[in-house]
Formats: C-alpha cells, structure tokens, sequence
C-alpha cells in the first residue's frame, strides 16, 4: 500500500512532517510512503538510506490561508498534488496536518466522495474510558440535515468494528441531555430517523460526561458541536496538566510527590494527547484521509500513517460503499 504525505501542511512543516514519515517508513515494512512538497527541503531533512519517496512541488497553502473557488487554480499545491494521487490511483491514503477548511475543499475537489454520501465527516479517536470511543463530525460540516447525520452515524458504525474492533457498536446522538425529547431541531430529527434505522445499534441521546464515560462507541454530531467538544476537551487537557505540574513544584513536600507520580502522569499525558492518536479520518471519499492536529509533531505523523494504514488493511472505503450497495436506503436516507 502507498501513502502519500502532505510535507508543507501543518505549524511545524516540513520538518516534524518529514520526521515522522521517516520514523513510520521504520515502523510499517508494507506501507511506501510518499512526501509531497519541497523537494530541497524535504531532502535536506531526511535520514540517510530513507525509503520515503519525494514528489516535488513549490506551491502549497498555507494554515491561515482562506478557501474558496481560488483554490481550484492551484494545481501544483501540495495538497493538490497529494490528493490527485489518490484519484488516480497512484496512492491509495493521503496524510495531512494541514489548512482543514482546504483539505475539505480539496478532498471532495479532487478525490470525490462516495456514491450516495451526501457530506463527508471528521471522525477521530477520543481517550474515553474504559475503551478508546469515536466521535463525528468533528468539524467539517457546520451546518447539517438530519440525513447527513444518519450518514455519519452508519460510517462512524463501520468505522468502529472495522477499526477500532467493537462489535456492535453503541450508537448515540451527542446532547444536551439524555431523554428522548431533549434537544434542538437537528437532534430530534435525527433522532427520529436514527430510531427506524434497522442496521445501527441506535441507543438514543448520550451527553460528553456519559460519551467520556465510555457509555457508547460512536457520538454522532453536527461539525460544529463536535468541532467546540474538540477543541475544549484538548483546551481542559493542557490545562489540567498545566496545572498538576504547577502544583508538583508548589513545595518540597510536592516535589516529592510528583516525582513518585511521575511515571503515572507521564502515562496519562499520553493517553489524552492526541499526538497519540494520529488524526482524524474523513469518511465518505472514495480513498482514505487522514488529518492531523495543525501543531502534527513528528510522532502525530508517525501515528496518522499508522491510521491511514490501518483503515486501508480493514477496506474501511470498500466496507462503507458495499454497506450501500447492500442497502442503499440506509446510506442515502
């Protein structure tokens, strides 16, 4: 399998992205791993006697850049480049930290959703406990139909046995409250389609303590709702560890205990970064895209190939469109 890499995406491209595509080129003997971006500077930044291949391209967009109809014009773009692979077959997953506004844009541009998907959607991993548990859409779609999120509902579904191994997994509308006649216009109208869906394990509402709680395997949202949980549980995340470090050297006594902790803490802070976690997978195209956090370490990108790996080892692309096949209805309410 062949993953193309986008090298000029993301805060701290192209070295920590050349880096960790070198550390996964070690760590997955069957995946080619293909850099795209700056030749010279890509090349500058390999180990030596690396296997990663190099597609050279000068342009790329750039994290603060708008989207918009422009983009089209920008044929040598990096991303542009990356995702063109795909379409044509010369890779079969593209990974990228990069502008997420244009990487919707150019994925559904360039690679194309699958037949009968209406919106395609930003599902990631999150550290619930006692397992890992996904949620969708993350941020791609602000504003949705309440078939669009039966849409995310059935991919994220496949997602999780395919991926993540649950079998049957638990399928919940994120919400304010857990009751069945709880929430806004949206919700209640996905809900009432999610109720007749025979082919979803469909258990009603669940709020984000009972999602963090481990109580489903698939929160199912509105891009916008699933965008602000991101990013607060990320912005909780840091503060929190932020703050044990700050009270670990209050005094000697607390030194003390954190240096005992510290094993348990370092522990926890891997488990709740998402550098651990590789990114977020865009489900609904015709290939597999991975996104990367925009601040991607070296380690970020190292596991988002591992993702991207792993979703094409499972056919997560192929399991979606033969579930439609089978039963076009369910997809394509």
């Amino acid at each position: 399998m062949r993953i193309v890499v986008d090298a000029m995406g993301g805060d701290k491209a192209p070295d920590e992205i050349v880096l960790g595509a070198a550390n996964a080129a070690k760590a997955t003997k069957d995946v080619q791993i293909c850099l795209v971006g700056d030749e010279r500077r890509i090349k500058a930044l390999l180990p030596a006697k690396s296997k990663v291949e190099i597609r050279h391209c000068e342009d790329y967009f750039r994290m603060d850049e708008p989207t918009g109809p422009g983009l089209r014009g920008r044929k040598q773009a990096s991303m542009m480049v990356a995702a063109r692979m795909i379409k044509e077959g010369e890779a079969q997953a593209f990974v990228c930290a990069g502008n997420t506004g244009a990487l919707h844009q150019v994925a559904a541009l360039e690679i194309g959703r699958i037949k009968g998907i209406r919106r395609s959607a930003l599902a990631a991993v999150f550290p619930t406990r006692p397992a890992e548990s996904l949620a969708l859409d993350l941020g791609a779609n602000a504003d949705c139909k309440p078939e669009y999120l039966v849409q995310f509902a059935t991919m994220g579904s496949i997602y999780a046995e395919k991926v993540m191994g649950k079998k049957k997994p638990r399928v919940a509308l994120l919400n304010i409250g857990n009751e069945e006649g709880k929430g806004n216009a949206l919700v209640l109208a996905s809900r009432e389609l999610l109720q007749k869906h025979e082919g979803l394990n469909f258990v009603g509402n669940v709020e984000p303590n009972g999602f963090f709680n481990g109580e489903v395997d698939v929160a199912v949202c509105d891009g916008f709702v699933g965008n602000m949980m991101l990013k607060t549980s990320e912005a909780v995340a840091e503060w929190l560890m932020g703050r044990v470090r700050e009270a670990a050297l209050r005094t000697p006594v607390a030194k003390l205990g954190g240096h005992l902790l510290k094993p348990s803490l370092k522990t926890l802070r891997q488990e709740i970064n998402h550098s651990e976690h590789g990114g977020a997978v865009l489900l609904g195209l015709k290939g597999v895209v991975i996104k990367c956090h925009g601040r991607a370490t070296a380690d970020t990108i190292e596991n988002g190939i591992k993702v991207a790996a792993r979703a094409l080892r499972n056919r997560v692309v192929q399991q979606i469109e033969e579930s439609h096949q089978e039963s076009g209805q369910e997809l394509s309410v």
